[in-house]
């Protein structure tokens, strides 16, 4: 499995910004404005992401007070944080999509919108940091053939 590659995701959160966009523009008036529990769920993924790199991290050092743990616990890891940076700048990338639509429009639900995207943005990017750092951890570090 290859490392994931921010210019990757840079690519992902600009094509779902874009989709969002697109989308806001024609349905904004139909679409229901996001809700509060979509950016806690993706701040409680990037906490335990985070939780999770700072821990495996300790383990693998061998740190006082740490069990080993199971090479396959790691690689299991390595995969979730793939697939959560992933779904970090897609959800980054839409929310920011749809910030450049909504800040455009002057009423309250609209002002209520803006508010929601900025924290949905950061919560993206948490997320994308937090599966980062544990994808980084459970790196198989190179060794030399000699």
């Amino acid at each position: 499995m290859r490392p994931t590659r921010w210019y990757f995701l840079a690519i992902l959160g600009v094509a779902a910004g874009g989709a969002a966009y697109l989308i806001t523009r024609a349905r904004y008036s139909d679409l229901p404005s996001p809700t509060l529990y979509a950016q806690i769920s993706l701040f409680v993924l990037a906490i335990a992401e985070g939780y999770t790199a700072a821990t495996t991290r300790a383990r693998l050092d061998g740190r006082p007070g740490t069990r080993p743990i199971e090479p396959m616990l790691v690689a299991r890891f390595v995969a979730l944080a793939k697939a959560s940076s992933i779904v970090g700048a897609l959800a980054a990338g839409a929310y920011a999509g749809f910030l450049g639509w909504v800040v455009q429009i002057d009423s309250p639900t609209a002002h209520d919108d803006v508010r929601t995207s900025v924290v949905g943005i950061a919560a993206g990017l948490a997320l994308v940091a937090g599966a980062l750092a544990l994808e980084w951890v459970g790196r198989v570090p190179k060794q030399d053939d000699e």
